[in-house]
């Protein structure tokens, strides 16, 4: 019977540590969470709820993105616009998920077709070293008046 009861005790003991480590990895993260909720003003963004929103800043590691056309707000009444600027030469860019690739100089431009009302163009381009630089641009279609 007394080896039952040890074994009992050294079960239970195995179990409170065992406790007690999630209770500690819980308060951790609860922390990290906390801490994820603040305004990271070295990198501009704001963080709610774990998720991060990006400000106005575009987004841009290693590479250039220039977008010519079309500008921020601009307002089309014809569907079929132009899309065009200037990377790194031969990138790939994409326009939503409408592929196209840079020159040797760096020009990319492509036709995009627009729905009525706001339309949100998110420019990315990427290069063969793994480089990429990411521009949001809104515009309007306005057909019907």
């Amino acid at each position: 019977m007394k080896k039952k009861g040890n074994t009992v005790v050294i079960i239970f003991f195995v179990l409170l540590v065992i406790f007690g480590s999630l209770v500690f990895l819980i308060k951790k993260q609860r922390n990290i969470f906390q801490n994820n909720q603040r305004v990271n003003q070295s990198t501009n963004q704001i963080n709610i709820n774990q998720s991060t929103i990006p400000t106005v800043e575009p987004v841009s590691q290693g590479l250039t993105l220039e977008v010519i056309e079309p500008k921020e707000n601009a307002t089309y009444n014809d569907p079929s616009i132009k899309v065009s600027g200037k990377t790194s030469t031969y990138a790939e860019v994409y326009v939503n998920d409408i592929q196209t690739k840079a020159d040797e100089k760096g020009y990319f431009s492509l036709n995009y077709n627009l729905d009525e009302g706001e339309n949100l163009l998110t420019i990315t381009a990427n290069d063969k070293d793994g480089n990429y630089a990411e521009k949001e641009i809104t515009v309007f279609l306005q057909t019907q008046e």
